[in-house]
């Protein structure tokens, strides 16, 4: 039996949230790949260090 009551945020909730100027870089590489970041926000994704 499949849980629809939750699903992690994918691709298309992380261009909402770009859209919305949330930071999405939380998001990788969870979500979403470093590559989709670049397509989202035209920066290179950089991770903490």
């Amino acid at each position: 039996m499949e849980n629809t009551l939750f699903t992690s945020p994918n691709i298309d909730d992380a261009k909402i949230y770009a859209s919305w100027g949330m930071d999405i870089s939380f998001m990788v590489p969870w979500s979403i790949t470093p590559e989709q970041y670049k397509e989202i926000t035209g920066q290179d994704y950089k991770p903490v260090e």
